[in-house]
């Protein structure tokens, strides 16, 4: 096969696994057991937060916005719709008092946990008949595909 092939099926690879992602059946996987009302819109939010705090971060709706990718009045609906949902509490920053800094409730950290555990057994799931080493080989090259990606969306700002 040549490169152009290999590049072509790469990525129909990886557009294939992107809809199978946002399909109604993950998402079915992905909200089993989370209350009424939680989607992935709002477990992308919890999921920025805590990635953000976990980077020494006290995130804000224009980190969100920043980090998600989308508008400003996108985010604050989105950050609104879970603090409503009361995943994540809202506090002024003492800074400047027009921010508010936004953490996990602990109903948020729950909801993120179940969430995680959902992910996680499909994915045990999906792989239960792999080899250990076709394994930790899928999850070095993704991660090397996705830190390329990330390096050359960044460069082409």
């Amino acid at each position: 096969m040549m490169v152009t092939d290999d590049l072509t099926a790469l990525d129909e690879q990886v557009v294939r696994l992107l809809q199978l992602l946002r399909s109604p059946g993950y998402r079915r996987v992905v909200l089993r057991g989370l209350p009424e009302g939680v989607g992935i819109g709002g477990l992308r939010v919890l999921r920025t937060i805590e990635r953000l705090l976990a980077g020494g971060t006290l995130p804000t709706v224009k980190d969100i916005a920043a980090d998600r990718g989308i508008e400003h009045s996108s985010a604050s609906r989105a950050v609104q719709a879970v603090v409503a949902a009361g995943l994540v509490s809202k506090s002024t920053c003492g800074d400047d008092l027009r921010k508010a800094r936004l953490d996990l409730t602990p109903a948020g950290r729950d909801v993120l946990a179940v969430a995680t555990r959902n992910r996680r057994a499909l994915l045990t799931r999906i792989t239960a008949d792999w080899p250990p080493e076709d394994l930790g080989r899928t999850v070095a090259l993704l991660a090397r595909l996705t830190d390329a990606y990330a390096d050359r969306l960044a460069d082409d700002r």
